[in-house]
Formats: structure tokens, C-alpha cells, sequence
């Protein structure tokens, strides 16, 4: 398609209230969208606070010599220790951010886990 005719056709646009613009003819086919025809991102509220992990490496509940078991419906108090994830010669604990329920836990004890992978949810 000729750039001649794209750079009319957006010039044209700008003098209208159209978001967005299709155009096909012979095989050729052009279709223009202006940032207002862009769907706006979904919004939501959730009142589960995520834990994610710290760092990339295995995720650890208890640190080593410790024995500690999570359950979901567990009651957690901020600062609480949610276990450690384990990466070459460190461990980086995991503390709750805030005092509420254990509603989610998803980090199984041995797996391996990514930065910011969340491995609880905890409802205030």
C-alpha cells in the first residue's frame, strides 16, 4: 500500500471523532486505531494481600534444623515467618506483610520458585 495514502488517510483522522479506521481494496488493506480505541485495562479490588517470593530458587517452609507446617485457614501474623526460598549459599526469608487468614497456599515445600512468583495469599 502506497505510505502516500497511510499518511493521509491518519491525517484525515485527526480531523474527525473516528478512534478507528479500516480500509481493504484489491488485497490490500489498512486499519488505523487511535490510543482512545484501546480497551481500557480491567480494574478490580481483591482483599487478598500476595506474598511473592524474593528471590529465584527453592522454596523452603522451615529454615534448615526447623520443622513448621502451613495450612490454608491458618491464622498468620504480620512478621510471621512463611519459610525461606533457598538459592546458591543464602536463604531470604519470607515474613507476612500483614496479620489475616492464609487463604492460598501455593509454594509447595521443595519447588522450585522465580522472583515475584506468589506463594500465599493472605486475607486481612
Amino acid at each position: 500500500m502506497d505510505t502516500k495514502l497511510i499518511s493521509e488517510v491518519t491525517k484525515w483522522m485527526k480531523t474527525t471523532d473516528l478512534t478507528e479506521f479500516c480500509y481493504e481494496k484489491d488485497g490490500d488493506s489498512i486499519e488505523i486505531k487511535t490510543k482512545e480505541a484501546l480497551p481500557e485495562p480491567a480494574e478490580f479490588s481483591c482483599s487478598l494481600i500476595p506474598v511473592s517470593a524474593p528471590a529465584i530458587g527453592v522454596y523452603r517452609m522451615a529454615e534448615k534444623g526447623k520443622d513448621m507446617q502451613l495450612t490454608e485457614g491458618q491464622i498468620v501474623n504480620e512478621g510471621d515467618s512463611l519459610g525461606v526460598v533457598e538459592t546458591v549459599g543464602k536463604e531470604h526469608k519470607i515474613i507476612a506483610p500483614a496479620t489475616g487468614k492464609l487463604r492460598f497456599a501455593a509454594a509447595e515445600n521443595g519447588a522450585a520458585v522465580e522472583y515475584g512468583l506468589p506463594l500465599f495469599f493472605i486475607e486481612k
